[in-house]
């Protein structure tokens, strides 16, 4: 239950992302302050940018008494740990053997930064460039270490600029400061790989503010959600109100995609059931029926998480 649950968690985060984009600028510096909340593993759905602790020990919560190796590290987040039944996001944006900037590469590294709490921030290093470098060899995976070191540098700068959320007149100020400093440390391409999107967001954010338009809604406020009892056309019509049409449809396409998933799901749980029941049939040919099943009804990309929520 605990997976299925973060599992909507990551799809809704998806699909209201694009709303509330500027909370990413808030969610960076307050990362920066060392005030910020860490990202659930949803995100991978995609969290915009989950906030660390402060740059001295971004994983004090997971000190370790000697260094793990990747293969460890990879047992504790993907076998034992809040990784399991899940595959990274993002890509390493490496085409034709060559590494160029894409914001996909930003995702894949807050896929894994996500692990933090569980293992540390060194272990997740181990295991990012253990991962490149068997993907795409020592050098391109040279190269990526190279970018995540500077990401890691932004992530964890420590800001001159102050952000105060209720005070407007500290926001562009901030802004500009970390505009600024990710092009310092990333360059222009890679600041405009990873950060383009949140920038645009925020700019659009503020000119609305600025405008006297109604202010967005809270990113902290849940998102209202379907739910047994509740009447889909005033749960739609109180997401237009506070998000817009389109990004209510698109919530919409998340509840359709998320309610299709639930009834797949329940459907392989009761196959599984009757081939456990079956005693004509021995574990070797069981499990093959079920990885059969699972292969004519879920998408390769799904067959992780179903497997590993039906123990098979």
């Amino acid at each position: 239950m605990m997976r299925t649950t973060q599992t909507r968690g990551w799809m809704v985060a998806g699909g209201i992302a694009v709303v509330l984009g500027a909370s990413a600028f808030w969610m960076t510096h307050r990362g920066a302050d060392g005030a910020g909340a860490t990202g659930s593993a949803g995100a991978s759905g995609w969290n915009m940018i989950g906030a660390t602790s402060d740059g001295a020990s971004p994983a004090s919560g997971a000190a370790q008494s000697k260094a793990m190796t990747p293969d460890q590290v990879r047992n504790k987040l993907f076998k034992e740990g809040s990784f399991a039944g899940t595959e990274p996001s993002g890509d390493w944006c490496v085409a034709s053997a060559k590494l160029s900037p894409c914001p996909e590469l930003r995702k894949r590294f807050e896929y894994y930064i996500l692990g933090l709490g569980e293992v540390s921030i060194e272990d997740i290093k181990a295991l990012v460039a253990d991962e490149a470098r068997k993907a795409h060899g020592e050098q391109l995976g040279n190269e990526i270490m190279a970018i995540w070191d500077k990401y890691w540098q932004v992530r964890t700068y420590q800001y001159r600029n102050k952000f105060d959320q209720s005070e407007r007149s500290t926001w562009l100020a901030v802004f500009d400061e970390q505009k600024q400093v990710r092009r310092q440390i990333l360059g222009a391409d890679w600041a405009k790989a990873f950060f383009d999107q949140d920038e645009q967001n925020f700019k659009q954010y503020y000119a609305q503010l600025e405008s006297g338009q109604p202010p967005p809604p809270d990113p902290g406020e849940p998102v209202p959600q379907m739910a047994p009892g509740k009447d889909p056309a005033a749960v739609q019509a109180e997401r237009v109100a506070r998000y817009g049409q389109a990004a209510a449809d698109r919530l919409a396409r998340v509840d359709e995609e998320w309610a299709d998933w639930e009834r797949r799901l329940a459907a392989a749980r009761t196959e599984w059931d009757r081939l456990k029941g079956a005693t004509n049939l021995s574990d070797t040919q069981r499990k093959q029926e079920m990885q059969a099943y699972v292969n004519s009804h879920f998408k390769p990309d799904e067959h992780l998480r179903v497997e590993a929520l039906l123990h098979l």
